[in-house]
């Protein structure tokens, strides 16, 4: 538990990656979507989508952090299970601070008529019919897939190198074509999008256990990872 502790510790001292860098990404695209929103006269509803960007930076984060403190924290005689524990702990603490910050601007935002411009920046679209709890599960469990699938890849590089992610990579790329020349030749793609729509609440729930499997891979594949 110390050991975790003191990961975790290690890894807070990199604020600007964790906390500062994602909010002032956020906060600055936020301000540019009021500003155009008081410019327009704010008269529609207008989605900006500029929320993703956090989710986004955090999955570049868990892909970052790793890179940077895995060798580093051997060297300190830090075992690779608790390196793992500390940097998931960490992922988890800001996830869920973040999850809840931005659960909260939503509902400011839902007061203020959208920051008097009829802006939805802090809630998406399809939550409009979701209770309290729906919406913040799914502020924190978005934010922990994200960071678990940079865990995951940063992974994989990290036990098989540059060979195991473009195999990795070329897996995906092929995968994804096949799926959508099939999608395309049998003409399913509005049913795949109408499919989406009226189960995105179900796909948010399993995104929970989809970042546990990505947790058990990372865990893993950082045991057998060489130095």
């Amino acid at each position: 538990m110390n050991r975790m502790t003191g990961v975790m510790k290690m890894l807070w001292k990199d604020k600007w990656n964790w906390v500062y860098i994602p909010w002032i990404i956020l906060l600055f695209s936020f301000a540019v979507n009021v500003f155009i929103g008081f410019l327009t006269g704010g008269e529609e509803n207008f989605y900006s989508g500029g929320i993703i960007s956090i989710y986004a930076y955090m999955f570049v984060c868990s892909l970052i952090i790793q890179g940077q403190t895995f060798l580093f924290a051997l060297g300190m005689n830090v075992r690779r299970m608790d390196f793992f524990a500390g940097t998931s702990f960490m992922g988890l603490l800001v996830s869920a601070a973040s999850g809840i910050a931005l659960f909260l601007l939503s509902i400011v935002e839902k007061m203020s008529d959208g920051w008097g411009v009829h802006l939805s920046y802090f809630n998406f679209p399809f939550m409009n019919g979701t209770s309290s709890i729906g919406r913040l599960g799914i502020y924190f469990i978005l934010m922990v897939h994200m960071f678990f699938l940079g865990m995951v890849i940063s992974s994989i590089y990290r036990r098989f190198k540059r060979t195991g992610l473009f195999v990795f990579f070329a897996a995906l790329f092929i995968l994804s074509s096949v799926a959508s020349l099939a999608l395309t030749y049998y003409g399913l793609w509005l049913d795949m999008f109408g499919w989406i729509a009226d189960h995105y609440l179900n796909l948010f729930i399993w995104l929970a256990p989809i970042a546990a499997v990505y947790a058990l891979l990372s865990y893993a594949m950082i045991r057998r990872a060489t130095v």
